[in-house]
């Protein structure tokens, strides 16, 4: 049964919306007129950008193996019934390994920046092939809605939901700060928003979030940002510069048999469209010695640079 809002929520939603919001019994805003606002597939607001070519890499390094995720704004556009939206695809590594690639479909309000979210494509992955393709939903089908992704005007205390798909897909958003000072691999980043995530669908399961203003998520869950920019055309992969130490120790391990009495000069996280590996530039006797090797173990490259 739908109720309105309290006096005190549905007034610090006016900067946010202008424009008078229903909730559930539970205070979580699940209904949003998109018919009252012109919406677009390119634009940005403080905390998320459907700019094209812009990116964002998460990742967490660890002994046993490092796991990374790539979202990145495509230029490419999907048409959601009569909306066209912005393609963002996030590029999940496990161990070295494609886990899952996901197609989320988002617009957004040209007067108020808010990002609303139509629903996603996915593809799970195992070995290199697709094995299933869990969780994805579509505004429109099968009574699924299109859920608020990111306000344009944040305000502490606001919760709604982000997807609508009754039994398939019901993630939810709370705020709890906006003004918080988050510290990560590529730099410490003020005014950022902290963001709690759960679904009605699994009870007592919650994931953290954090986004910086200008850049967008950098943390998730564990998952900390280690580079942002804006990736082009003609660029194979991205890659970012990490320490000796934060190699997984397998990849290590391979890298000082093929060269025992060489010395570790750089060591750099490739991310390519179907896997993640180590690139390290080790030297030996005088010469450059160039060095691939997956999480794994597999070794991809060794040659004299």
């Amino acid at each position: 049964m739908k109720t309105k809002l309290t006096i005190f929520i549905a007034a610090a939603l006016i900067p946010c919306w202008g424009f008078t919001q229903d909730s559930n019994d539970g205070g979580w805003l699940d209904s949003f007129p998109l018919q009252d606002y012109t919406i677009v597939s390119t634009g940005k607001n403080p905390y998320w950008t459907l700019i094209p070519g812009r990116y964002v890499v998460l990742g967490a390094l660890e002994p046993d193996g490092g796991e990374f995720v790539v979202i990145s704004v495509l230029d490419e556009t999907e048409m959601i019934g009569n909306i066209e939206t912005r393609v963002v695809e996030e590029r999940e590594y496990e161990h070295g390994k494609l886990k899952e690639i996901s197609r989320n479909f988002f617009a957004i309000a040209k007067r108020t920046k808010d990002v609303f979210y139509f629903g996603e494509d996915v593809d799970d992955y195992e070995n290199g092939k697709v094995t299933g393709h869990g969780g994805q939903w579509r505004a429109g089908k099968n009574g699924a809605r299109a859920g608020l992704y990111m306000p344009g005007k944040p305000v502490v205390g606001l919760r709604y939901y982000m997807e609508i798909h009754p039994g398939v897909a019901m993630d939810r958003a709370e705020i709890f700060e906006t003004n918080a000072t988050v510290d990560t691999p590529a730099g410490t980043f003020r005014r950022s928003l902290v963001v709690t995530e759960s679904s009605p669908l699994e009870a007592g399961d919650e994931s953290y979030k954090r986004y910086a203003p200008k850049i967008g998520m950098i943390f998730d869950d564990g998952l900390e940002l280690y580079k942002h920019g804006r990736k082009f055309p003609s660029e194979r992969y991205i890659e970012f510069e990490i320490t000796e130490d934060q190699m997984p120790a397998t990849a290590a391990r391979i890298v000082r048999e093929l060269h025992p009495t060489g010395i570790i000069r750089e060591v750099k996280v490739e991310l390519h469209p179907d896997l993640a590996l180590y690139a390290v530039e080790t030297l030996v006797d005088g010469k450059h010695w160039d060095v691939e090797v997956t999480n794994y173990g597999k070794v991809i490259r060794n040659t004299l640079d």
